[in-house]
């Protein structure tokens, strides 16, 4: 049993490529739903947060669609974000403000649509369920709070269900209804960066007011733990000696298992220690900024420093791919260094809010209440800055 119990939490810090297919197929099927609602009812667009023309607009462009679409993140978010809302539908109770002002706005269902909302309710909610049990970092998937992810999370599949069957509204809507993103759409600069940086403002879990400072030395850990974090760390490209001097392994043995895993020996010399690098170019910034969310938003979920670290890292690796500019080792060294001193820091852009990492020491000391982010200054999406396969 403990054996069975340790898989499944090793499990629960990659995501498999069956899961991303489920995302991505998800995605379309999903937002092919709400074309269809808005054909039929175009007064929903105030429920679904997009109104006919956008959403046709994105279906048509076939090259900006797949990159949405292909994404770890889900394209669309839960109509209701609050527990409360939730527990009222769950549990039967007296319906809350938001569920009655919710069904105030709808039209009047046939029996087509009534049909049609309950699969696609279902097809949702069933998703939702899956990715909060397989990943450690579903809720920034999905969009919504750590609250509503540990709620959603306890309650048995039969309950869920008698919930969906009761439910009449869509439980799902369009994810990105920043006036910023149909600008960078509308002007063809939907690139990886710049969706990171559209994803990452719809997290309600922000990375600013989550627990900054961890001890990233004598993490006591037990052997069978260690090995398989070592393998892992290693298979995402660590170099032996990231992966030696976190895990207090042996040096020999995790360099043996580096060539047994690569077919070729670890990378030597010195490791990335500059802060400087990560604002160099907005890509930096952004990309930066992505890992250290996603291993915070790791650590909030209970996971300890190896898993969030290794479970942000394979969600950061799947979004951007190719597009990586932040290998590994970099990974390794903004989470520590965000963990172990204050050089860096996360602070909300004053425009869209969204925590971005900035500068908290000389030379370079930016002041938290007259940032903006490169997402919202348009720094994003320049095509001069190539693509660059991570070392």
């Amino acid at each position: 049993m403990q054996q069975q119990s340790l898989t499944a939490e090793f499990e629960r810090l990659q995501l498999t490529r069956m899961t991303c297919d489920r995302i991505r197929s998800a995605n379309y099927h999903l937002t092919d739903h709400l074309a269809e609602a808005l054909g039929a009812h175009p007064e929903l667009s105030d429920v679904l947060h997009i109104d006919r023309v956008h959403i046709d607009r994105v279906r048509k462009a076939v090259a900006t669609q797949r990159a949405l679409m292909g994404t770890p993140f889900l394209v669309v978010v839960p109509t209701l974000m609050d527990v409360h809302d939730w527990k009222c539908l769950t549990e039967g109770t007296t319906t809350t403000v938001a569920v009655d002002k919710l069904r105030g706005q709808l039209p009047a269902w046939s029996n087509d649509d009534k049909l049609r909302l309950f699969y696609n309710n279902r097809h949702y909610i069933w998703l939702m369920v899956e990715l909060l049990h397989v990943s450690i970092l579903a809720a920034p998937l999905l969009g919504i709070s750590k609250e509503l992810a540990v709620y959603l999370r306890s309650l048995p599949q039969h309950v869920l269900d008698l919930a969906i069957s009761k439910v009449d509204f869509p439980m799902f809507r369009w994810r990105l209804d920043s006036k910023r993103f149909w600008i960078d759409f509308e002007t063809a600069r939907v690139s990886p960066d710049v969706i990171g940086h559209h994803f990452l403002a719809t997290v309600p879990m922000r990375a600013d007011r989550l627990e900054a400072r961890q001890s990233w030395s004598n993490l006591r850990l037990d052997p069978l733990k260690k090995k398989v974090y070592s393998e892992l760390m290693i298979r995402q490209s660590c170099r032996a000696s990231t992966v030696t001097s976190l895990l207090a392994v042996n040096s020999t043995k995790t360099r043996q298992l580096f060539q047994a895993i690569h077919g070729t020996p670890s990378s030597t010399g010195q490791l990335p220690t500059s802060t400087a690098w990560y604002f160099e170019q907005p890509l930096h910034r952004m990309q930066a900024t992505m890992m250290v969310t996603l291993y915070r938003i790791g650590l909030a979920f209970g996971a300890n420093v190896p898993e969030a670290f290794i479970a942000a890292y394979d969600l950061f690796d799947k979004f951007f791919g190719p597009d990586s500019r932040i290998t590994a080792d970099r990974a390794c060294h903004i989470c520590r260094s965000m963990s172990t001193d204050a050089q860096l820091d996360l602070a909300p852009c004053r425009s869209c809010r969204t925590p971005y990492l900035i500068a908290n020491t000389a030379p370079k000391i930016e002041l938290s209440n007259t940032f903006s982010c490169p997402g919202c200054t348009g720094a994003l999406g320049n095509a001069q800055l190539g693509r660059r396969r991570k070392a």
